[in-house]
């Protein structure tokens, strides 16, 4: 079945691509990728709001009535994946982002799009790698050091997509073995320790919209719905998956104190998410798991915003170190309070979306894994810390003003709407949280899967 909604966004978005490549002045490739990513967002959200009003019953054809969440929650993934898109073009400094890594940028956020389209391994397989391989190809078009991260994305990436087509060949005739190598290479992709090695490396010298752009719309999330839940039926092993993603958010929010620069320790923040959502994912509590859902697409604006607002920030002063404070509030005071925001939003920021999704995921956590569930507050503890220490090193220590511009029009518009739209759903969280999350039947206590992918509950034990 072919959803249609993320389906035409996806195509709408590779059409714009198609056209930025073309552009040979940077400043009007980067006007043009955002104006066209923002009307695609603006013809994604007329038509599904179309689709809602209408009551029409085909609206699991659209895409817009989420096929794989918990009750009767609304699929926001495409309008996630695309603000995701909007922030790595709006944001993206001209020196590191020619038209050809914009248009490439645009190419994945199409290929993620397109993904939530499909529930077929075989499909997903394919949109999977293509995904990898436009990253991979602009790397190593880039030249320089570029070439060397290449090489070492795919030592890590090539894994991951043997796996993926492994899964999916033996979808139909060994059930478990196809979704133990789906996991595996979910686990890959998605930077999961110790498979991480790709991400601080990349995020260290690559164009951080290509960077953004590739591990924020969080492909693993649907295809651990379309693959490992219809799959596996291995408590064992889903327990196990749980425990590495508790683990890797744990490490990773450690690690990310004692980091140097702002890159590095913006790798680390997105390790930690990710080990949250691979924790959350494996949670029999329709809150969890809702938690868990809520936790990825605020993690994916949130933290792509905190990167991006980095990258513009490194655009203007050079490299960023977090060794001692080297800047001045008074400079930039709207990027300054940007990046405060968005980097708090992403771990639970009150009267944002994210703190509904780590409220969510530790009250339904909290039975299945005691232990687990209170560590998931120490590791939002950590992870503001980190965000805090970026902040006072990069916005204080220095009163005067060498000139740098702070946020341009182009940016505080892009910026600007990724962060109303965190506020909003954080005051009226029920626009993203279907009546489900709500029911006395789901406070935590219930061990009844989600929905699978086709709207079932089948019985895997």
């Amino acid at each position: 079945m072919i959803h249609i909604l993320p389906a035409g966004a996806g195509l709408l978005l590779a059409g714009v691509a198609l056209h930025v490549v073309r552009i040979r002045d940077g400043q009007a490739a980067r006007k043009i990728a955002t104006i066209g990513s923002a009307a695609v967002l603006l013809v994604l959200a007329t038509t599904a709001a179309i689709a809602a009003a209408t009551g029409a019953p085909e609206l699991d054809l659209f895409g817009f009535r989420a096929h794989w969440d918990c009750g009767e929650g609304r699929d926001v993934a495409p309008f996630v994946d695309l603000l995701v898109v909007l922030l790595a073009v709006g944001m993206a400094p001209l020196a590191s982002h020619p038209p050809r890594t914009l248009s490439a940028v645009l190419q994945v956020g199409a290929l993620a799009l397109l993904f939530l389209a499909f529930s077929e391994p075989w499909v997903l397989a394919v949109l999977w790698a293509l995904s990898a391989a436009v990253v991979a190809r602009e790397l190593s078009a880039s030249g320089g050091s570029s070439c060397v991260m290449s090489r070492a994305f795919r030592r890590y990436q090539a894994p991951s997509l043997l796996l993926m087509f492994v899964a999916a060949a033996l979808a139909s005739v060994a059930p478990v073995a196809a979704a133990v190598c789906w996991l595996v290479a979910i686990c890959i992709r998605e930077a999961i320790v110790p498979m991480h090695g790709w991400l601080p490396a990349l995020m260290a010298k690559a164009p951080l919209g290509l960077v953004v752009v590739f591990v924020g719309p969080q492909l693993g999330v649907h295809a651990h719905v379309c693959g490992v839940r219809t799959l596996l039926g291995v408590e064992q092993v889903e327990h196990l998956f749980a425990v590495v993603g508790a683990g890797t958010a744990l490490l990773a929010a450690a690690l990310g104190l004692v980091q140097k620069d702002a890159r590095r320790a913006a790798a680390w923040l997105i390790i930690s998410q990710t080990g949250l959502v691979a924790f959350g994912v494996e949670n029999a509590s329709a809150v969890g798991w809702a938690g868990a859902v809520l936790t990825w697409q605020v993690g994916a604006i949130g933290t792509s915003g905190f990167v991006m607002t980095i990258a513009a920030l490194e655009a203007r002063r050079g490299a960023l170190s977090l060794t001692k404070p080297g800047g001045s509030f008074a400079r930039t005071p709207r990027m300054a309070v940007a990046f405060l925001f968005l980097g708090f939003a992403s771990v639970g920021l009150p009267m944002t979306i994210g703190f509904v999704a780590e409220d969510l995921l530790v009250q339904g956590s909290i039975d299945e894994y005691p232990q687990i569930g209170l560590m998931l507050i120490v590791v939002t503890a950590l992870n503001g810390m980190n965000i805090m220490r970026c902040f006072f090193a990069l916005f204080s220590g220095q009163r005067d003003h060498v000139g740098e511009r702070d946020l341009t029009r182009l940016e505080v518009v892009v910026l600007t709407a990724a962060m109303a739209a965190l506020l909003v759903t954080g005051v009226a969280p029920r626009l993203v949280l279907g009546p489900a999350t709500n029911t006395p039947a789901d406070t935590g206590h219930t061990h009844s899967r989600p929905p699978s992918v086709d709207g079932a509950n089948p019985d895997r034990k």
